[in-house]
């Protein structure tokens, strides 16, 4: 069963769930070795120029691999919504409301799902 295996293996054995429907965008998930955003290595990365969401190839336990492959997808799911940071902008401040963030976020979580169910159902369950 999909959900046994760990998220890498998963996803080799079955191609389609390293595709992540953004609906305005397909994003292809790979893994790599030494993954690096500037030059602090890190374990994902969002690409919005590439339609990418890259993973370190080091995520051997599973739970790990799956939470950052969410937090990758949250990324993508928050641009999507407009919760962007602008390039060039090194800023963390976001001026909305926990309310405006949870909605956002549970209406971006609900597409995620409905575009992606079997990979939401693997990442979530």
């Amino acid at each position: 069963m999909t959900n046994d295996l760990h998220i890498f293996e998963a996803i080799k054995a079955n191609p389609h769930l390293g595709i992540v429907d953004a609906g305005w965008a397909t994003f292809t998930i790979k893994v790599v070795a030494g993954l690096k955003e500037g030059d602090q290595e890190c374990w994902g990365v969002c690409d919005f120029d590439a339609y990418e969401i890259r993973l370190e190839k080091k995520l051997t336990v599973n739970s790990i691999a799956k939470e950052t492959l969410l937090h990758e997808i949250c990324h993508m799911l928050l641009e999507t919504f407009g919760l962007g940071i602008p390039e060039g902008d090194n800023s963390e401040l976001l001026s909305a409301t926990n309310e405006k963030l949870t909605i956002t976020m549970s209406r971006a979580m609900i597409m995620f799902a409905r575009l992606n169910p079997e990979l939401a159902k693997l990442l979530l369950l």
